[in-house]
């Protein structure tokens, strides 16, 4: 793979798990203006539920699609970096750009770690890596590391 295709996959992983940020941004955002309903409907003393229920339904919903929007991105962005990390398994890099990613990647996951589940795609390819790591010598040991902590925060066995 050339250098080319390495920085393109580098570049789309980091913009993956950007959107990932923003959106998460977003679900705290929606999440307080949940609570404010809340706190709102417990203490006014007018009577109007019905919108209140009408508000909240529809800040659930906008939840609901920025987690799908956020867990497709980090999927997105896992699959970029595991296929920087496949290349540089089979050419036996001694530095991993794959790594650095990996390890953005995982700091993030571990920021929403109930509310993320990892693909089937990825989980199998991400297992896959591990199995091929294991049999790798010391130069390999960054982008092991970062393999196995990605694992640990997506609950790959």
């Amino acid at each position: 793979m050339d250098s080319t295709l390495i920085k393109i996959l580098y570049t789309n992983a980091f913009n993956d798990i950007e959107s990932a940020r923003s959106c998460q941004i977003s679900i705290s955002q929606k999440e307080m203006e949940l609570q404010m309903i809340n706190i709102n409907s417990k203490y006014s003393s007018f009577d109007n539920s019905y919108l209140n229920n009408m508000k909240k339904q529809s800040l659930k919903m906008e939840i609901v699609n920025l987690m799908n929007k956020r867990n497709n991105c980090i999927n997105s962005s896992i699959g970029y970096a595991l296929t920087i990390a496949e290349k540089e398994v089979q050419e036996n890099n001694t530095f991993s750009t794959a790594a650095i990613v990996i390890g953005s990647i995982s700091s993030f996951i571990s920021t929403v770690k109930n509310s993320f589940n990892i693909s089937i795609t990825n989980s199998t390819n991400l297992s896959l890596l591990s199995n091929k790591l294991v049999h790798s010598g010391f130069h390999m040991f960054q982008l092991k590391r970062a393999i196995d902590d990605l694992k640990s925060s997506c609950n790959v066995f």
